[in-house]
């Protein structure tokens, strides 16, 4: 008798456990508070620089969402001085409320390029929140870049993947709270 109270007791106990474990999933939440932004809409140009790149834009209102247009500048500056090349690059644009939670995101892949005066990666982004209210929405972007050397990868293989120990690797983005 005592085992089947027992075992009734850890039964109860994993159930409550497995519940607790599923509501605190159900509380975490993607945030961007820790990135700068700038108003969803503009009338001029925005600009937002971080450490990696700067992004100028235009955000207009549409029947889908939001519309950004506008480039990504990379900004060389912190990166070592062997970094001339863009290897691989990720964008992302978030539609963030005035805490920072992300309402909606979107994300775009692109090829490499040299890096050097006028480099630039355009874009547009469409982003549309849940539900139709109307609110006091921002815009923050991210990247996930790999930089690396145009001698070093001719050096090993023009046409392959950047060798290793030649590459460095940035990013800033959205991060997930619990």
């Amino acid at each position: 008798m005592d085992a089947l109270r027992f075992s009734r007791r850890v039964a109860v106990a994993l159930a409550g456990g497995l519940l607790l474990a599923a509501g605190l999933m159900g509380c975490a939440r993607t945030t961007v508070s820790h990135l700068e932004s700038r108003p969803a809409v503009t009338a001029a140009p925005a600009s937002l620089t971080m450490k990696y790149f700067r992004f100028e834009f235009t955000g207009k209102p549409t029947n889908a969402g939001y519309v950004l247009r506008g480039r990504a500048v990379p900004v060389p500056d912190d990166l070592p001085p062997w970094c001339d090349r863009l290897e691989e690059l990720t964008l992302s644009a978030y539609l963030r409320d005035p805490s920072g939670t992300v309402l909606s995101t979107a994300e775009k892949h692109y090829p490499g390029m040299n890096l050097g005066d006028g480099a630039a990666v355009p874009f547009e982004f469409t982003l549309s929140p849940e539900g139709d209210a109307p609110g006091n929405y921002g815009i923050s972007f991210g990247y996930k870049a790999v930089f690396g050397s145009k001698a070093a990868r001719n050096a090993v293989s023009p046409g392959g993947p950047p060798p290793a120990g030649a590459v460095f690797f940035a990013g800033e983005g959205a991060v997930r709270m619990q």
